[in-house]
């Protein structure tokens, strides 16, 4: 379910308050909803900042397990792609470096190209998620440039409190088939088809008490998800300016470590290029968490918190993928040991809550968070490859002042630890990065109890590597009867990443260039406006904004002057650069109970990074989502049925994966060398040899527009037994085109979900 508050951005969401039936159910008369900045009550029809808002009860009925399926259905604009390192996420034009996830209001460690990892925020014990657009660097500080997406999680209301939840997919496909390539053992490669094929499921327990003062809260779950492979349906018509022939050494093809030589470049050639039997690998992975949290209430001026979570993960792929570095993978197979990934991470927080009075409420915090990637084989080896960590003191005042004005004053310190294998000194993983921040900000919310509204406030940050950003924000409302305009002004940073600053990576696709970090980079800033125009009835809500994202300094990798036979990209500044979007938020009550929402999102940009800077992963301009949702409540029986759409319109842009052509007679020659089987070429095979076809270049890539369907039916009894039964995908949509931009679309699948609260 979807609808959208106007909501004052959260200060330290963290801080929980005690959120009302109204939160959990769905609501179509916003001036029935109090959600505020400082956790005091305000009309919503007051608050001038735009804010989405996805209440627990209805991530519950949807029945989708992870929280990258739920933004995609939820929001338009919101796209999920395959990189080498894992899913990346591109947010109405912005990739994830300019969005900032928060849980309880709080960072979280192990970025990668700034994303977080998605499965350390399960949905089993959320109470709301809150999205928040635009720049909000002066409450959140560094990355808060594009959005802000907070995860708020609950706590139990009741004497007692148990839940279960377990929730059963179809498989995506079987994979039993695939091969670990010659030199496997039996045993190696019966483990890596096991882990491969896992079923698609999700279970969680819960328990809570609520005894006087004192309240706890214990979760458990567990979550496992079937890979699977993409593989292009159609040829690709690829059109390359100048084409780059590679001959290849015919010893060295043998060996499995094939090396190539430039040929002559020809210029304005087209290319029918079928799809790559590599596929793109969408990868399987098993992961368990458990959390728990204590609040103790001393008296009415004193509260204190505790909480701590533990996360472990680990992620299974393919082999002979298109992002293996080696494009003939699919001939020479594997011969090393299986790898896999595995994650490890852990969450401590500390919290002082005093309230000298009601107008005033100060909190003192620190919170530790730690994220750890591991690489390890099936022999028992492991190799470390990040340990990323953050340490947060922070202190928070919240003060009313009069009836209009309501402050928020922080003071905070950042402290950012990482280690990680791909550091261009020499020491490797061994040698430890970090950065700290130190900041103060104030807000003041100006409710003035007529037609208009404002929000004003400023940050001074001093970074030991950056120096100083001061970062101002001011926002208005102005309502007058069932019309409402909210105008927005903000600045946003972010402090260059110590992987930009100090990374060397080897792309993993072949004769890519080589990215290098750089030391002097300059943070990025940002002017983020925005304006946004709504019209509100009880049976009918219409929003339409439109805003802009200047940018100054952004960081993009650009091409250095060739070395040698491989070319050199290193993270630069770019001097200007702009992103825009326009979004139509729409709902209808059709009837008592049924309630049609449409969500439509375009985005544009435009930079003056010259050519020889890169950029893989590219959004789709026109995204829509909709939803048909239908609800019947009887005394203690409610049933639900909810009918969407997902459509995500065509694409183009440049890219670079390579094309090649190896007849059979050649692959089979290779194979035989590789395991040392006796004889010379062949005439058949020495044929072979001069067909044998291999291209780079930069080419224009298309995507055709796609639209995903899905429906969940649910019946709940006594709101303590809930059954939910559902289908993702069900014409079984696969995209015509395969690579890093492609949809992670899995094939068509149905589950089963069966819940119990008591």
């Amino acid at each position: 379910m979807k609808y959208t508050l106007p909501l004052l951005l959260l200060p330290l969401t963290a801080l929980p308050g005690r959120a009302s039936e109204a939160d959990s159910v769905r609501s179509y008369r916003m001036d029935e909803v109090v959600v505020t900045a400082t956790r005091a009550p305000l009309p919503l029809k007051s608050a001038p900042v735009l804010t989405r808002v996805i209440p627990a009860a209805e991530i519950r009925r949807s029945g989708i397990p992870t929280l990258q399926g739920l933004l995609e259905k939820e929001l338009a604009g919101v796209e999920f792609h395959q990189a080498g390192y894992g899913q990346s996420l591109s947010f109405q034009g912005l990739d994830a470096r300019y969005v900032l996830f928060l849980v309880d209001g709080e960072r979280m460690a192990g970025e990668t190209y700034g994303n977080i990892d998605y499965n350390r925020i399960p949905l089993s014990n959320i109470e709301r998620i809150e999205i928040v657009r635009g720049a909000s660097s002066v409450l959140y500080g560094s990355n808060a440039m594009g959005a802000v997406v907070n995860v708020i999680t609950r706590m139990p209301r009741e004497r007692v409190e148990v839940g279960a939840s377990v929730r059963y997919g179809t498989p995506f496909q079987r994979n039993s088939g695939e091969t670990m390539g010659s030199g496997a053992s039996t045993h190696d490669l019966e483990t890596y088809r096991d882990r491969l094929d896992v079923p698609n499921l999700r279970s969680e327990v819960s328990v809570g008490l609520k005894l006087n003062r004192f309240r706890s809260l214990t979760t458990v779950s567990y979550r496992s998800v079937d890979a699977y492979r993409l593989s292009g349906t159609k040829n690709e018509e690829r059109h390359y300016e100048r084409l780059i022939p590679m001959s290849p050494d015919i010893a060295s093809m043998m060996t499995g470590t094939p090396s190539f030589n430039p040929g002559t470049p020809v210029s304005d050639t087209t290319l029918s290029v079928p799809p790559d039997s590599r596929g793109l690998s969408v990868s399987g992975w098993r992961d368990w968490s458990v959390g728990q949290r204590f609040d103790y209430e001393l008296s009415e001026q004193f509260r204190f918190e505790l909480s701590g979570s533990y996360f472990r993960k680990q992620r299974f792929d393919f082999q002979n993928s298109i992002m293996d570095d080696n494009p003939l993978s699919a001939v020479f197979g594997n011969n090393d040991v299986w790898t896999f990934e595995s994650y490890r991470g852990y969450n401590l927080k500390a919290l002082m809550e005093h309230s000298p009075n009601r107008r005033n409420k100060i909190y003192l915090s620190y919170v530790r968070d730690e994220y750890r990637r591991d690489l390890d084989s099936l022999s028992g080896t492991r190799t470390p490859k990040q340990r990323h960590t953050y340490n947060i003191p922070r202190l928070l005042w919240t003060l009313e002042v009069g009836r209009s004005h309501r402050l928020t004053t922080g003071i905070e310190m950042t402290n950012e630890q990482l280690r990680f294998d791909l550091n261009a000194d020499p020491r490797g993983f061994d040698d430890v990065k970090s950065m700290n921040t130190g900041s103060a900000y104030v807000q003041d919310e100006i409710l003035t109890g007529h037609r208009v509204s404002f929000v004003v406030g400023v940050r001074g940050e001093y970074n030991d590597r950056f120096g100083w950003q001061v970062t101002p924000k001011a926002s208005a409302k102005l309502t007058a009867g069932d019309f409402s305009v909210r105008a927005n002004y903000s600045n946003g940073y972010r402090n260059p990443s110590l992987k930009e600053m100090y990374m060397e990576l080897d792309i993993p696709v072949a004769n890519s260039p080589r990215i290098i970090g750089n030391p002097g980079l300059k943070p990025e800033k940002n002017h983020y406006l925005s304006l946004c125009l709504e019209y509100d009835r009880e049976a009918f809500n219409l929003s339409a904004s439109v805003n802009q994202s200047y940018f100054r300094n952004k960081i993009d990798a650009r091409r250095l002057p060739d070395e040698g036979t491989r070319q050199v990209m290193r993270y630069e500044n770019i001097d200007r650069s702009r992103f825009g979007s326009v979004e139509l938020i729409g709902r209808l009550r059709l009837l008592p109970g049924l309630v049609l929402n449409g969500n439509y999102n375009y985005v544009y940009q435009h930079d003056n990074a010259p050519e020889g800077s890169t950029q893989y992963i590219f959004p789709s301009p026109h995204t829509a989502t909709f939803s048909l949702d239908y609800r019947f409540a009887r005394k203690r029986f409610t049933f639900g049925a909810e009918a969407h759409v997902c459509y995500v319109g065509a694409k183009e842009y440049e890219d670079f994966m390579p094309y090649i052509e190896i007849p059979d007679a050649l692959a089979g020659f290779i194979r035989d060398k590789i395991d040392g089987k006796p004889g010379g070429p062949t005439p058949e095979v020495i044929a072979a040899m001069r067909q044998f076809k291999y291209y780079t270049g930069t080419y224009t890539a298309r995507h055709p527009s796609y639209a995903v369907c899905g429906v969940t039916l649910n019946a709940e009894w006594n709101r303590r037994v809930m059954l939910a039964v559902g289908g993702e995908n069900l014409f079984d949509y696969a995209p015509q085109v395969v690579n890093f931009n492609s949809a992670l679309t899995a094939p068509r699948n149905f589950f089963v979900q069966l819940s119990f609260r008591y």
